[in-house]
């Protein structure tokens, strides 16, 4: 976590996780107006958060790129649903942001963070504790009710929750959890080509609505 950042540029990241680390990529733009953490709980495939990451850091806004398990974690699905332990480490990869601005080696900037299946609920649940921090919120795909109902009812940043057309269940839990919500939210169905896997040109409309919600919610930087 002593890392000197790169502006602009790219800074590699490790975060402490037992007696591993987590791996992470910074990417900060030269015009730097906001940060999204991107999330994932196991492998996911790259061309999805790389093609966010391209448009947001067009936009401005700087990403760190954070994988919540270690690489010899990744194979244990129960440690993928593990919500209270990768909320912990998503924690931590936010107070090492935080460190960086209170130290002056970033500017005081807003936060968005956006989650994919299995860190949906993760990053849920954390805007909620740190909701003085958080500003705005994607989830493509997973369960968000996973979070838990505390959480649900506390959360005070936009949501926007992205869902495969073609999953109704998955679609209809996310909406009933929707209802829980006081905060801006809103549920949107993905093209089933949207999650192709290796298709980073079939996933770019997603990543673009994405783009979109964060530079409509995140707000201008503290200067």
């Amino acid at each position: 976590m002593n890392e000197a950042l790169t502006i602009p540029g790219q800074t590699l990241i490790s975060i402490q996780a037992g007696s591993d680390f987590l791996q992470g990529r910074l990417t900060l733009p030269a015009e730097l107006s906001a940060v999204v953490v991107l999330t994932r709980a196991g492998p996911s495939p790259a061309a999805h958060d790389d093609t966010l990451a391209v448009i947001l850091q067009h936009t401005g806004i700087g990403t760190l790129n954070l994988g919540l398990l270690t690489r010899a974690e990744e194979r244990f699905a129960n440690l993928q649903h593990n919500v209270s332990l990768l909320a912990r480490r998503l924690l931590d990869g936010l107070g090492m942001l935080k460190q960086h601005m209170l130290l002056g080696e970033l500017p005081i900037l807003p936060i968005g963070l956006c989650g994919t299946d299995d860190s949906s609920p993760v990053v849920l649940r954390v805007a909620a504790l740190r909701d003085h921090d958080i500003y705005a919120v994607v989830c493509r795909g997973g369960l968000i009710d996973l979070a838990g109902m505390r959480y649900l009812r506390s959360l005070a940043a936009p949501l926007l929750v992205l869902v495969d057309q073609d999953d109704r269940r998955v679609a209809e839990s996310n909406r009933r959890a929707l209802h829980q919500l006081a905060c801006a939210s809103e549920l949107r169905p993905l093209p089933a080509s949207a999650d192709a896997p290796d298709s980073a040109t079939a996933c770019e409309p997603v990543a673009r609505a994405t783009a979109l919600w964060f530079v409509q919610q995140l707000p201008a930087p503290c200067r």
